[in-house]
């Protein structure tokens, strides 16, 4: 059975950094997967801190077989650390912001990258990132309703260093938008999500159940939003050019 794992946060203990729309794009997604036959569960707020994140992802890695498919689903701030292991050109690792971010550290690219490796060959893995700096793994704070949050006195957990990556089918990443571009909130009806979780699934339930990832990114970038963020699909050729998540 395929397996999502979806995290959200709204919650964070800084008063001014909190946001409106992850526990609702999480509800979203985790619903859209659950329709389809997923396994589904997910970490909120207070339970989703940086140990609870990093365990629930190896769990995952760990149990998947040869032909799974996982998803793991992140809504919340991204943001950029210096890079302590000299493996980033421009000098900076992109990272999520877990609930205890300012007391625990981030969650670095370099140790997720190690969690994701850990899967077994052949497995499927689908990243949806709805957060700041998610392109190359990025959502700002309430002010102007970004999913950034700054991270100059946070704890500098040191990541370990990336590995060369071992043959398996490569992971597939959703992010909200480009460099230099912010993960926005937007609020439709009275209710708050990441732009990129509403365009995901609205364009979602028009596509035929052979759509490929590709035409699906297309489909978003058409939306009418592109002039405020555009969504990236980051992976191999392989996996951009098959049905969504295996096929809807």
């Amino acid at each position: 059975m395929p397996r999502m794992l979806s995290v959200a946060i709204n919650d964070y203990p800084q008063g001014d950094r909190r946001l409106r729309g992850c526990l609702n794009d999480s509800a979203a997604w985790l619903n859209w997967f659950d329709r389809r036959g997923w396994q589904v569960e997910s970490l909120i707020n207070e339970q989703a801190t940086g140990i609870r994140i990093a365990k629930a992802i190896e769990r995952l890695m760990n149990e998947s077989s040869p032909g799974d498919r996982v998803a793991i689903h992140f809504s919340g701030h991204g943001s950029q650390v210096p890079d302590l292991t000299g493996d980033e050109q421009d000098g900076w690792d992109e990272c999520y912001c877990p609930w205890d971010v300012r007391t625990s550290g981030p969650l670095r690219d370099d140790t997720l990258y190690h969690l994701f490796q850990q899967r077994a060959e052949d497995v499927r893995l689908y990243v949806i990132a709805d957060c700041c700096h998610s392109g190359s793994l990025h959502r700002d704070s309430q002010a102007n309703s970004i999913r950034y949050l700054p991270l100059e006195r946070s704890n500098p957990r040191v990541g370990q260093r990336r590995a060369a990556a071992a043959v398996r089918t490569a992971g597939l990443l959703l992010a909200a938008c480009g460099e230099g571009e912010r993960a926005r909130e937007i609020t439709i009806a009275g209710r708050s999500h990441g732009l990129l979780t509403h365009l995901a699934l609205l364009t979602l339930r028009d596509l035929p159940s052979e759509a490929t990832h590709r035409t699906w990114l297309a489909a978003m970038r058409q939306s009418g939003y592109q002039t405020i963020q555009q969504p990236r699909l980051v992976g191999s050729d392989r996996l951009l050019d098959e049905p969504v998540f295996g096929g809807l």
